[in-house]
């Protein structure tokens, strides 16, 4: 990584004050508002100055009014994915919604009926939940296998849960909570059997640009017999611009797409936000650099944070993450509950952490998620809080 990019990304930014979540809601969220926080999924890094260059010069203009989706739009991302990753998408698959969760939300409502099986792999982001419920359909756990080389999939069981007529399976790659960068072969058996039984992928990639090796990302489309899967995904995530609202949602199959794109319609939901536009084109024409030290200083972050974990908090178990740069903390062997082990961290050790139990009640139980995109300085902060917690604990 180059001096620039190491200075820039480990400035000190002062985020409260700013109506952030992250920062400025831990009042609201944990009971006390001078902790340090580590949940929230975004990143404390400013994003890259072409950017914020680029929103600048929009703003000048001065009107805002009604927009559409540029053919400039699409071109950017069309490029940013063949670069990245290899892979051809027509202009034509490609379709916006205001985000990936509202886009898990349109292809739920558009691709299946009320009462029909849809499969998750828990622990997992918690929206996936709250999709089958909200909309009444039934929800099918496939619980990923924790063995001895890492997270699994339950391929034995994912056949037995097709067979029996899911109709769709809502995919994390990489996974969130859990770090995994599905392989290769791992994902066309899997396109493979929802080919077999009929069953519509959603694949949710929008960690993808977060990958921490040593398994490359496969995009979903890349894969033989893809055409009906569906590739969510964001420059919001990557770029730190969650609160300018844009996303895409990637699909080969005209028949889906076009279902897909009537629900968003009928949500008045495919109007652009000007600045998330303009903001995904230039991180997608302009971001490479910076992508790269991003995903360079947050690996050197979990390096550390696995470093210091095993040889200091020894009663916190971890792996190191595939991709995204949020760490997936065991700690069932500390002693006390779950309930009591997240009290202790907001009212002893002042860390805000995302519960294990929002990516699925059981699953999830004696887990904590650690976003690791932050100053290395907050990462130290935090791990040595918990570690003086921890040592108290077992005094």
């Amino acid at each position: 990584m180059n001096r620039f990019y190491r200075e820039y990304l480990d400035a000190e930014v002062d985020r409260r004050g700013t109506n952030c979540e992250k920062w400025d809601r831990c009042q609201e969220n944990f009971g006390r508002a001078d902790l340090l926080p580590m949940w929230v999924a975004d990143m404390d890094f400013r994003t890259a100055p072409a950017v914020a260059e680029a929103i600048a010069k929009r703003a000048e203009h001065a009107i805002y009014g009604y927009t559409e989706n540029s053919a400039e739009e699409k071109r950017a991302e069309q490029g940013w994915l063949k670069r990245r990753y290899g892979l051809d998408v027509e202009a034509d698959w490609i379709l916006y919604s205001p985000g990936v969760v509202d886009s898990i939300f349109f292809c739920v409502r558009a691709m299946t009926e009320p009462g029909d099986a849809i499969v998750i792999q828990p622990p997992v982001y918690g929206p996936f939940y709250r999709a089958i419920q909200l909309f009444e359909r039934t929800l099918v756990e496939n619980p990923l296998l924790r063995t001895a080389s890492g997270w699994e999939m339950d391929f034995d069981l994912l056949e037995k849960q097709f067979a029996a007529g899911a109709k769709m399976m809502i995919l994390c790659n990489p996974h969130n909570p859990v770090g995994r960068v599905w392989r290769r072969e791992e994902l066309q058996r899997l396109v493979d059997l929802a080919a077999r039984f009929g069953v519509i992928i959603i694949a949710d990639e929008i960690h993808a640009d977060f990958n921490l090796g040593p398994t490359p990302h496969t995009r979903i489309l890349s894969l033989d017999g893809s055409d009906r899967c569906v590739m969510l995904t964001s420059a919001t995530k990557s770029f730190n611009l969650a609160g300018l609202r844009q996303s895409s949602a990637i699909v080969r199959d005209a028949a889906l797409r076009e279902k897909l794109r009537a629900e968003i319609d009928r949500a008045h939901a495919g109007t652009p936000n000007i600045f998330g536009a303009i903001a995904q084109t230039a991180a997608y024409n302009q971001g490479d650099e910076w992508m790269d030290a991003v995903v360079e200083y947050i690996r050197e972050n979990r390096d550390f944070a696995v470093d210091f974990i095993r040889s200091r908090i020894p009663q916190i178990h971890c792996q190191p993450q595939e991709g995204t740069y949020l760490m997936w903390l065991d700690c069932r062997d500390v002693g006390v509950s779950h309930e009591e082990f997240f009290r202790r961290l907001v009212e002893e050790a002042g860390v805000a952490l995302n519960s294990g139990m929002d990516y699925g009640a059981e699953a999830g139980r004696g887990y904590f998620r650690f976003n690791l995109a932050t100053r290395r300085a907050n990462v130290e902060d935090a791990l040595k809080r918990i570690e003086k917690m921890v040592r108290s604990m077992n005094a």
